[in-house]
């Protein structure tokens, strides 16, 4: 099987995280994988170092015809089985390609955000053409999405995220990065691994950051991810009532592992669009307690006093309640989390995304 994977992915995100995880994944199990990406994107970057196959291609809005007709020589001359899109643009202009190829491979699309898809014509011709074989979404909450959108059932499927359970697994706080980070020993750590964007909900974070310190609860409360370290977020830490002393401000980091395990609670936020947190899976595997929004898929892997713990997307009064809950009980929050964690082994494992996303495939490509 030959499958081109193709993206307008150039920084590094948990999406693009997914596809090179997958493109490896498959890779081993025999099935030929070539990148179609910016060629000076961090996934090809990634990709070229893993000895995946890379092509340089950049599709820059939803309609760039030139890219499209590249996509169609690329994918002609691979003798493609299969094109999968991963991201909205390459979504769109991989669907003019498959105007413009004949005979054509099986096309499938994944959705990873729990957005509303918009109602216009425009937004119809993309998500209901029949020349999309299959949507791979994220959460059952994300392939509801698309058919309340008008998708054919029939051509939905969920498919979770994995993670990689060797690279996060438990372990006990790194002390180096504690001492480097200057957490007094002892002091319980809160944080959000996100990039920064409102609707990411740092806001929100910091807003029931800020009303735990005011109570009186003694933590450290900390943020990770692109431009998490950046003027406008340590702004609206300030504006929440937060002290420097109070906050720890990363930015983007590499050692996610490392970050996660310094974490007595991990915090997701998010207002709306989440698939399911990779964060939250990435934090579960390594039996750290959690506490997320109820947007989108979430509730699907933090299952209310089974796995963690849930409160009202938007709400910094009750994230306050919560997380102040919390960390009051924390024997009973680490039960929560190994609950979580064999969740985790079970059902989102990068094993199981890539064996399901090959079942898939195989599916699709069968005669009818």
């Amino acid at each position: 099987m030959r499958v081109v994977f193709f993206s307008e992915s150039q920084g590094w995100s948990g999406g693009a995280a997914q596809m090179l995880a997958l493109a490896l994944g498959l890779r081993a199990r025999g099935v030929s994988v070539l990148l179609a990406t910016p060629g000076d994107g961090e996934a090809a970057k990634r990709a070229r170092a893993a000895g995946l196959d890379h092509q340089p291609l950049h599709p820059r809005e939803d309609y760039d015809l030139p890219t499209a007709w590249r996509l169609k020589d690329l994918l002609s001359r691979e003798k493609a089985d299969v094109l999968h899109a991963h991201h909205p643009r390459a979504h769109a202009v991989g669907l003019i390609a498959m105007h413009l190829l004949r005979p054509r491979p099986v096309f499938v699309v994944s959705r990873r955000v729990s957005f509303a898809v918009k109602r216009n014509p425009f937004s119809a011709l993309k998500y209901r053409s029949p020349r999309i074989d299959g949507y791979a979404a994220v959460a059952e909450n994300v392939r509801r999405r698309l058919i309340d959108a008008g998708v054919d059932p029939a051509r939905t499927r969920t498919i979770r995220s994995g993670v990689d359970t060797a690279r996060f697994a438990p372990v006990p706080k790194d002390a180096a990065l504690l001492a480097e980070l200057a957490i007094p020993a002892g002091t319980a750590v809160v944080g959000k691994i996100a990039n920064y964007s409102e609707w990411k909900g740092q806001s929100v974070f910091f807003a029931a950051a800020g009303g735990l310190r005011r109570s009186g609860r003694q933590a450290v409360f900390l943020v990770a991810g692109r431009d998490t370290d950046g003027p406008v977020c340590r702004a609206a830490a300030r504006a929440a009532g937060l002290a420097e002393a109070d906050m720890r401000f990363l930015g983007f980091r590499a050692d996610v592992p490392r970050v996660l395990s310094l974490l007595d609670v991990s915090v997701n936020a998010a207002m709306q669009g989440e698939g399911i947190s990779g964060a939250l899976r990435e934090s579960l595997a390594m039996g750290i307690p959690v506490v997320a929004s109820d947007a989108g898929g979430n509730a699907e892997l933090v299952r209310e006093g089974a796995t963690g713990r849930l409160f009202r997307a938007g709400s910094a009064a009750e994230l306050e309640r919560v997380l102040d809950d919390t960390l009051a009980r924390p024997d009973a929050a680490r039960r929560l989390a190994q609950t979580g964690r064999e969740l985790v082994l079970r059902e989102f494992s990068l094993d199981a995304m890539v064996d399901n996303t090959l079942a898939y495939y195989r599916d699709l490509l069968a005669p009818v």
